[in-house]
C-alpha cells in the first residue's frame, strides 16, 4: 500500500515538474517573440502560461502583456496588467515604474481624474528620473483639467532655468487667449447684436447667416403686426425669433469653447517641446 501511494505521489510530482517545465519553455519562446515585436503571438503564449500557471511562479509576464496591450492601444487591458505587475513586482522602483504606467494609460484615454488619483497615491520616489517623469504626468493631468495654475507650477520645476521665461510666457500668452475668447462674453457679443461674437471669433459665415436669420424674423413680425395685427406680429416673433436668437448665441459660444480647446492642444505642445529641449540639454 505504501509502495502504491509512493509510486502515485511520485507520478504527481513529475507531472507538475513537466508541466512547470512545459511553461518556462513556452514562457521562454514568448519573451523572444516579444523581444522581436511579435506582439500578437507573443499575448498568445503569454496567456497560455499565465492560464496553467496555478502556482504563481511566472508573473514577471504581467509588465510585458500590459505593454502589448498598450502598443495595441487597448489601454484599459493594459492598465489591467499595469497594475497586476505593480501588485507583483520584486522593488519599489518597479512598482513605481508599473504605476506610472498604469497612470499614463489612463492619460492616454483623458481620464485626467483616475491618472492624478493613481499618482497622487504614489509614495516619494529614491530615483530622480521616475520623479520627473510624476511630475510631468501630474501637470498634464492638471493640464487637462482646466487647472493652469497648478500644472504651470508643476511644468516649472522640471523646465531648465533657461526655459523658465519661455513656459511663462507660453501660459501668459493663453492666459491672455482665453479672456479674450471667454465663452461668455462672446455669448453676450451675439446677444447685443446677433452674429457679433461668431464674427469675433473667426466664424464670419456663421455669424452673417446669424444676423440675417434674426433680422429677417424681425422684419417679417413688424410687417406682419402692421399687415394682420399687434398679436400675430407678436405671434411670428415669439415662434420664431427665440429659435434663431438663442441658436445664434449658443453657437458663439460653442465656437469659442472649441477655439480655446484648439489652442489648449498648441499650448500643450509647446510645452513638451520647451521640456523635451530643457532634457536634450542635460
Amino acid at each position: 500500500m505504501r509502495k502504491r501511494l509512493s509510486i502515485i505521489l511520485i507520478s504527481l510530482l513529475a507531472g507538475l515538474t513537466s508541466v512547470a517545465q512545459d511553461l518556462q519553455f513556452v514562457k521562454a519562446h514568448a519573451d523572444r517573440q516579444f523581444t522581436t515585436g511579435q506582439f500578437d503571438s507573443a499575448l498568445k503564449e503569454y496567456q497560455r502560461v499565465q492560464l496553467f500557471d496555478t502556482d504563481n511562479q511566472f508573473q514577471d509576464i504581467f509588465p510585458n502583456i500590459a505593454a502589448i496591450y498598450y502598443e495595441r492601444s487597448e489601454f484599459d487591458e493594459a492598465a489591467k496588467y499595469f497594475d497586476l505587475a505593480y501588485k507583483t513586482a520584486s522593488n519599489d522602483s518597479l512598482r513605481f515604474e508599473m504605476a506610472l504606467k498604469k497612470a499614463l494609460c489612463s492619460l492616454k484615454q483623458e481620464a485626467y481624474f483616475a491618472a492624478l488619483y493613481e499618482l497622487l497615491d504614489l509614495s516619494e520616489p529614491g530615483n530622480d528620473l521616475l520623479k520627473q517623469k510624476r511630475d510631468l504626468y501630474m501637470g498634464i493631468c492638471y493640464f487637462g483639467l482646466n487647472d493652469y495654475t497648478t500644472a504651470h507650477q508643476q511644468f516649472m520645476s522640471l523646465a531648465d532655468k533657461s526655459e523658465i521665461e519661455d513656459l511663462d510666457k507660453v501660459f501668459s500668452d493663453f492666459e491672455h487667449f482665453r479672456k479674450k475668447y471667454n465663452p461668455r462674453k462672446v455669448a453676450t457679443m451675439s446677444k447685443i447684436l446677433p452674429g457679433l461674437g461668431q464674427v469675433y471669433v473667426g466664424e464670419t459665415g456663421s455669424g452673417i447667416n446669424s444676423f440675417v436669420l434674426v433680422g429677417g424674423v424681425v422684419g417679417y413680425a413688424v410687417y406682419t403686426a402692421f399687415s394682420y395685427g399687434i398679436l400675430d406680429g407678436v405671434l411670428v416673433l415669439s415662434s420664431w425669433f427665440n429659435r434663431y436668437y438663442s441658436g445664434g448665441f449658443h453657437n458663439a459660444e460653442d465656437f469659442a469653447i472649441n477655439k480655446i480647446e484648439h489652442r489648449k492642444t498648441e499650448v500643450y505642445d509647446e510645452v513638451l517641446d520647451i521640456l523635451e529641449g530643457s532634457e536634450n540639454d542635460e
